[in-house]
């Protein structure tokens, strides 16, 4: 075997157990990279502590070559009984090169030497036993660490982590044979990422991190779990998938215990009785699909001075009575499904006069009503909108115009278009006549963008209106992928949007329309 070079080529091509059995039996020659200098080292494979003269000769090597990112592992869905790797590294010692390290499924003894480790900045524990003497002699040692993730360890005893260098922490709780607990003390934190999958959890009963300002919390449960008292200062949280209520357990002390908070999600969580939120400092609030289990109907009071933006996505059969005190309410996305009776609540925002910002997501059926309150909105800059439901050959778009000529100060349009039995729509649009539509001037819009079904006559007359409308338009991109908002930062791009999306026939009828200082962008 010609080194290294010829056990890659044909590594993909043997078991597991024979490469491991091969990578042991390799010579420091044939196993070490030639070169002058090693970034990184990554062993991505079934390993254990068979190969532990292997690994350390690599590792070795590696760091006198002057590596500074080290990933050991060592996969544990293997078909064949592999021992943990034992993972005890006297050599670190004066190594200052190393700012990454990241083990994976094994055992770190309890007499390692961390001194070696001065300058790291990173470490990734995964699938390792965790021991309070452990994490104290790491926290003591490692006295750079910025970035520290616990993701599927087994906590074996309580946990304090100490650390005056610590910016990010992230616990994905693994395996718990009960509750543990961890206190965490750094006095530079900026954000914790907490979730959990398990039963038991890892309770975090003392938070001192006074300069901490972000807090993601996912799990099923939080009574008696989170010290909201450790979390005065923060001013963005997120909270996904608690089945606990809500309000009870979350709202009530959240909002007076963190006096800071200016930007907070609710994700999937269970709303059980009427939700209350009152707060002065709040600016963005997002209440995802979050579902409501009882069989009457319920209230969502919001009041929050300076709040400006609001997302809200609720598909559930009991509809809530959204209250909204918040005069300084700018941006919102709104989804509260397709049907008809699913627009109670929108006069809710309609009254929102200020409002520069919109994304809704709606159903044709809704069209009729809905168009009489988007056109208040005189303050409008941006406006995105997203349409479903079954093809009706007496209705266009021209109520988009509409909408436009109502909204002087409108610069990026955005509609994507999601028809049922599109093949019906391309084949009764194609025989009939372009229709017109009252000509206007809009001096401010800049921007168009036209997805999902857009090969129909209808888009293709919307955008022909615009481009003769829109004296200033910079762009107007047409495309046959589903471009769409679902909230908290989430983009749907589905990319079989049209089944009869034609470049050349798009382009044949806009490309008149089109002035010199305009951009046609055709996807």
């Amino acid at each position: 075997m010609n080194g290294v070079k010829k056990l890659k080529s044909e590594s993909t091509e043997l078991p597991d157990c024979v490469i491991s059995h091969i990578f042991s039996m390799l010579s420091l020659k044939n196993l070490k990279y030639p070169g002058v200098i090693i970034r990184s080292i990554r062993v991505n494979f079934p390993l254990g502590v068979d190969h532990t003269y292997a690994i350390d000769r690599l590792i070795r090597k590696g760091l006198l070559k002057g590596a500074n990112r080290i990933e050991l592992l060592f996969a544990n869905a293997t078909h064949f009984q592999i021992n943990q790797f034992r993972f005890v590294f006297p050599f670190l010692f004066g190594s200052n090169s190393l700012t990454y390290l990241h083990l994976q499924n094994c055992y770190i003894e309890a007499t390692m030497d961390f001194s070696g480790l001065k300058n790291l900045r990173t470490l990734v524990l995964h699938q390792v036993p965790v021991k309070q003497n452990i994490l104290q002699d790491l926290c003591l040692n490692c006295i750079h660490l910025e970035n520290f993730t616990l993701n599927e360890c087994t906590f074996i005893s309580h946990l304090r982590i100490t650390s005056s260098m610590l910016l990010h922490l992230n616990i994905n709780c693994g395996r718990i044979i009960t509750n543990r607990n961890i206190d965490i003390i750094a006095p530079k934190l900026l954000s914790i990422e907490y979730s959990s999958d398990c039963f038991y959890h890892l309770r975090i009963v003392n938070i001192k991190a006074h300069m901490l300002s972000k807090f993601s919390y996912r799990s099923i449960n939080i009574f008696n779990i989170v010290d909201f008292s450790g979390l005065k200062n923060v001013t963005t949280i997120v909270f996904d998938g608690i089945r606990e209520c809500l309000q009870c357990h979350v709202i009530s002390h959240l909002f007076s215990k963190c006096l800071q908070l200016e930007d907070v999600t609710f994700k999937e969580c269970n709303i059980k009785c009427d939700m209350k939120i009152i707060s002065a400092k709040l600016c963005r609030l997002r209440i995802i699909d979050c579902p409501y289990k009882n069989h009457c109907s319920y209230k969502i009071d919001i009041d929050a001075l300076n709040l400006s933006s609001f997302e809200y996505t609720g598909h559930t059969f009991m509809r809530p009575i959204i209250s909204l005190k918040a005069p300084k309410l700018s941006k919102v996305f709104w989804d509260v499904g397709p049907r008809m009776e699913d627009i109670y609540n929108f006069d809710t925002i309609a009254r929102l006069h200020l409002l520069q910002d919109l994304t809704m997501n709606m159903g044709r059926s809704q069209i009729s009503e809905l168009r009489k309150d988007l056109v208040r909105f005189q303050h409008l800059r941006q406006l995105k909108l997203f349409l479903v439901g079954a093809y009706k050959p007496d209705m266009d778009y021209f109520w988009i115009l509409d909408i436009a000529m109502a909204s002087p100060h409108l610069k990026t349009l955005s509609l994507t278009i999601q028809n049922e039995h599109t093949e019906i729509s391309h084949m009764v649009e194609s025989q009939r006549q372009r229709r017109e539509y009252v000509r206007f001037i809009h001096n401010g819009l800049k921007y168009v963008e036209l997805h999902g079904c857009v090969c129909s006559i209808d888009v293709i007359e919307l955008a022909s209106h615009l481009l003769r409308s829109a004296t200033l338009l910079k762009q107007i991109t047409l495309s046959s992928c589903h471009n769409y908002y679902i909230g908290a930062g989430r983009w749907n791009m589905d990319s079989h949007g049209c089944c009869w999306f034609e470049r050349n026939v798009i382009h044949e009828h806009l490309k008149d329309e089109v002035n010199e200082h305009c951009q046609l962008i055709i996807l």
